[in-house]
């Protein structure tokens, strides 16, 4: 019978089977196999053995004929510009699916769509323009009154699993640049010299964009843009109307009228936009200025310099909001607020949260009306607290078996029996252990033209 350690043993003949699938990469034996130990000497020479051939031998089966496994200097390196370019439908959006290269849209006076990349290679040029755009696996061609326009990554590594936790990996990146001969034939990779892809279009065009692992750069005087991006980076001006779906992205942009974003795992940034509907997951999101938001957020940091009118959803994470000067209402839990200046103009803050700090500065404020309730939170302002008990309404949703305590009037149903069966005690407490922090009060400055309703338990509120 095998032992376990002579089980995971593999014949060169095994592994050149293997590298026929992978081209033109030396493949490397990562740990565990390497680093894993062997019951005696002999059996890890044995294991070492079958490395070394595995290395000399796989190197040379995956060459090009006439080709060598070696690294290539970008000086010693030949490049050429590739294009192509077909007419633009009238109404027509240009549809864009990317993997790997930077995409970079260009707006031009010319009713056409052309693409553009550079193909780095050795030796004499043999292949035309077309032949060099299907080496690197991008396409472009009319489809009704779309276009649409697809750039793939060009296969310069593989992997393979051998055996229990052992993996056998090849050197190569799927995102370095790939080299090339004279007929066009992969003969290696290059990871110090960038791989682009230019899209000229005209002024106003809808474009319409699926990206993975590359980034992103938008002009001004593009039309609307749908964009659906992971793991890569988007550069853009003024927007006139963007749709966004992201993950692991960084987004920065300027002016955009109209917005739609869901965000996850990343950081959204722009100057000034116009209406906002933002859906964001463990992300970090920074506005300039902003007339109108609305939230959904989860773990995420908000940073808000100027904001007119902000509602939605928040649970865990921080707002900060440098001027507010419309209207703010927020509920979730966890979410703590901070505003640092009010406007003249502001008319309304409506807060339902719990287990958060929030401060909202009152001291330049002359007019405001204030109706908090929320048991065990701590509130502090230059202002007369005037306790108030439960309505009639809150007393029918107390749960049976509350007590209400220090409070004027206290209401109770049901019968006391010989059992000693407990009372039903209907009210709520309004005032919590510390008399100076009631639990429901209101509080009037001048002619309380700000309304303030804030429910918000096991808090820390701040007014001053």
């Amino acid at each position: 019978m095998q032992t376990p350690m002579k089980r995971i043993l593999f014949s060169s003949m095994a592994v050149l089977a293997f590298a026929g699938s992978v081209h033109a990469q030396q493949l490397t034996v990562l740990p565990p196999l390497a680093s894993r130990p062997a019951s005696d000497a002999k059996e890890q020479m044995a294991i070492n053995s079958d490395i070394d051939r595995y290395n000399s031998n796989l190197g040379k089966c995956c060459e090009e004929p006439g080709q060598t496994s070696r690294t290539f200097n970008p000086a010693d390196l030949k490049s050429k510009e590739v294009s192509q370019e077909v007419a633009m439908p009238k109404g027509g959006e240009v549809y864009i699916e990317n993997t790997y290269r930077t995409t970079q849209i260009k707006i031009w006076d010319q009713p056409k769509v052309k693409v553009v990349t550079t193909v780095f290679y050795e030796g004499e040029d043999k292949l035309s323009n077309e032949e060099w755009l299907e080496k690197v696996n991008l396409s472009l061609r009319t489809l009704g009154t779309s276009v649409k326009i697809k750039s793939g990554g060009i296969n310069t590594s593989g992997t393979v699993f051998y055996g229990s936790g052992t993996t056998i990996a090849s050197s190569g990146s799927r995102n370095n640049t790939a080299i090339f001969n004279g007929n066009g034939q992969n003969i290696g990779t290059n990871n110090s010299v960038k791989r682009m892809l230019v899209i000229y279009i005209p002024s106003g065009t809808k474009v319409d964009i699926e990206s993975k692992y590359a980034d992103v750069q938008l002009p001004s005087g593009i039309g609307n843009v749908i964009l659906d991006i992971s793991n890569g980076n988007v550069e853009g001006e003024s927007l006139n109307k963007l749709i966004l779906r992201s993950k692991y992205t960084n987004v920065n942009l300027g002016d955009i009228k109209e917005a739609e974003v869901e965000l996850s795992n990343g950081r959204f940034t722009a100057k000034n936009v116009g209406d906002l509907d933002i859906d964001t997951k463990y992300a970090t999101v920074e506005l300039a200025a902003a007339k109108k938001v609305v939230m959904r957020s989860t773990n995420d940091e908000y940073e808000l310099e100027d904001v007119e009118d902000i509602r939605g959803r928040k649970n865990y994470g921080n707002m900060r909001i440098t001027r507010l000067n419309g209207s703010f209402d927020l509920e979730g839990s966890n979410a703590d607020i901070k505003i640092r200046n009010l406007g003249a103009n502001v008319s309304s803050i409506k807060v339902n949260n719990k287990y958060a700090d929030i401060r909202i500065p009152l001291r330049e404020t002359k007019s405001y009306a204030i109706n908090f309730s929320g048991a065990y939170s701590s509130v502090y302002g230059n202002f007369e607290k005037k306790p108030y008990t439960a309505t009639d309404k809150d007393a029918k949703e107390t749960k049976e078996s509350s007590v209400t305590v220090n409070t004027t009037t206290t209401t109770v149903s049901g019968n006391v029996y010989r059992n000693n069966t407990p009372l039903t005690v209907i009210g709520r407490s309004t005032m919590d252990r510390n008399s100076d922090n009631p639990s429901m009060f209101t509080a009037n400055v001048g002619d309380g033209k700000l309304k303030i309703d804030m429910k918000c338990q096991n808090c820390t509120v701040d007014f001053k």
